[in-house]
């Protein structure tokens, strides 16, 4: 169950970090090296996140006196590393591409999403008096996630429509995340 919680924030957050490598509201058409090397900078803006919220727990999770503490610790650590992610993106929202706020906006709305995801999860398993509402508050998490995928797919598929998946895949930064869903829509 928590592998599939994770999979599913991953993916969501991979889904939401490649949709934001959008563009600015610049008058003039922007170099194509602009825009990579910025859409490079958004992919390392959610590179860390993806890559954070992949990891499993590293505690026993059937020790119950380190269960809430372990998970609450790592929950802990996937909100710090969303909010340093939502931050960068904020600095990089007047990019070279005339959709940039648009597509950074359409980021760090998911990314929000997937925020309060975790915090809510967070606050439910800190003030959990017993092992079941622990389990509990963790298995709404995944379900959550779930109804996530479907906005993931969707920001993927802006990325395509946008004409930025060319961009993102020179970006060094964009290599590790999945652009997958985000070729150029057909006509």
């Amino acid at each position: 169950m928590r592998r599939t919680a994770t999979a599913l924030l991953t993916s969501c957050l991979l889904a939401v970090s490649a949709c934001s490598t959008g563009g600015s509201s610049a008058p003039s058409q922007p170099s194509e090296a602009d825009v990579v090397a910025w859409m490079d900078k958004v992919c390392a803006a959610v590179d860390p996140t993806s890559k954070l919220l992949a990891d499993e727990p590293k505690f026993d999770l059937t020790d119950e006196s380190t269960l809430k503490s372990g998970l609450s610790e790592w929950l802990g650590a996937k909100v710090t590393s969303v909010e340093k992610s939502l931050d960068d993106l904020k600095a990089l929202e007047d990019g070279p591409h005339p959709k940039s706020k648009e597509l950074v906006g359409t980021a760090e709305s998911g990314l929000g999403q997937v925020r309060t995801l975790l915090s809510d999860t967070k606050s439910k398993v800190d003030s959990s008096a017993d092992t079941t509402q622990i389990v509990t508050a963790f298995t709404e998490m995944a379900a959550k996630a779930s109804e996530m995928d479907g906005q993931a797919s969707n920001v993927r598929r802006k990325l395509g429509e946008t004409g930025l998946t060319p961009a993102a895949l020179k970006a060094g930064s964009c290599k590790d995340l999945d652009l997958s869903s985000s070729s150029a829509p057909t006509s």
